[in-house]
């Protein structure tokens, strides 16, 4: 199937724009990136959680994909911490840690992505209660990098 700028939405083309200009790639391989990407996976960063996870995408994981470097990247992949239950008369829920992007590079190495403002990451309390359990309960016994990256953005989107 063969599409053109002409063919995408209003709001896809206007950033098919912005990505030919910036990296003077053809219209061609801009069309091919937008139609690879998920549904999800908005380009307008109308399902990217920040701007900071938006401009991590575009800059690192988009031109990785292109070059063959990452296979696959999964946006807000979600690992169970502890499962719901019940203990006395207590109703226990399922406790959760959502990374921002799980990554599988060409030569097997899985990296999992935190992008956090300075803000958000003083608003959430328990964030690296959470991170650490993530930590040992999954990254460390299989293998995996952690990353995380802390942006001086004031207020997410």
């Amino acid at each position: 199937m063969h599409m053109e700028l002409k063919d995408l939405p209003p709001r896809m083309r206007k950033e098919a724009l912005k990505i030919l200009a910036m990296d003077n790639r053809t219209e061609a391989a801009a069309v091919k990136n937008l139609s690879r990407m998920k549904k999800s996976q908005s380009l307008s960063g109308d399902h990217f959680d920040s701007r900071g996870e938006y401009e991590y995408y575009m800059s690192e994981v988009v031109p990785r994909i292109e070059s063959g470097e990452i296979l696959s990247c999964e946006r807000q992949p979600e690992f169970e911490l502890f499962p719901a239950g019940k203990f006395g008369g207590l109703k226990l829920h399922a406790i959760r840690y959502t990374a921002d992007f799980r990554i599988e590079y060409a030569d097997g190495t899985v990296e999992i992505v935190e992008v956090k403002s300075k803000f958000v990451r003083r608003m959430q309390r328990d964030y690296h209660i959470r991170r650490r359990l993530f930590i040992e309960q999954y990254a460390r016994p299989n293998g995996w990098k952690f990353t995380e990256i802390i942006t001086d953005e004031r207020k997410e989107k």
